[in-house]
């Protein structure tokens, strides 16, 4: 089985917006109404919303393929491009999403570790993150990799 992670190229803006919506419904499906996703797969992942964040300089965005195959996707922020402004010494993790048969299969440590990676060529010191508080396998994942809570934040899906 061929695997890789390789960046997303602005011409497939397309494939990056299908997996961020099958992904996103997948993982919280049991937590939100049809409306809400309705209302927030307008606001986050629109076509030309994703279009303007690939075009961000200081975003980056990352497929994650199975035999040619795009099974996940993560993104990463810097400098202005965070969803906060941490600061120049912070690298965001602003998503990691895999399709359900890939989550929990130790393939979200290579995001992990591809983050670090671009903490240390960005110059960055810390990494941060946002996970809802209801998502208990997200906040395993992180906890298990040496994040912890440092804050809150709001995040709005729909009403």
């Amino acid at each position: 089985m061929g695997e890789r992670i390789r960046s997303v190229q602005i011409t497939e803006v397309e494939q990056l917006q299908l997996i961020a919506k099958r992904t996103f419904f997948t993982t919280f499906r049991e937590s939100y109404s049809d409306e809400d996703f309705k209302q927030f797969f307008s606001d986050a992942y629109d076509i030309d919303v994703l279009r303007k964040e690939l075009e961000q300089s200081n975003s980056f965005h990352y497929f994650y393929e199975v035999d040619q195959n795009i099974v996940g996707f993560f993104k990463l922020n810097i400098n202005d491009a965070q969803t906060e402004n941490k600061g120049h010494a912070y690298l965001e993790i602003q998503r990691i999403y895999f399709d359900e048969a890939f989550q929990g299969s130790g393939r979200g440590q290579l995001f992990i570790n591809l983050a670090i990676d671009q903490a240390i060529k960005f110059g960055k010191s810390k990494i941060w993150l946002g996970v809802w508080e209801h998502n208990p396998k997200a906040l395993s994942f992180y906890k298990n990799r040496g994040f912890r809570v440092t804050g809150s934040h709001q995040f709005y899906t729909g009403s």
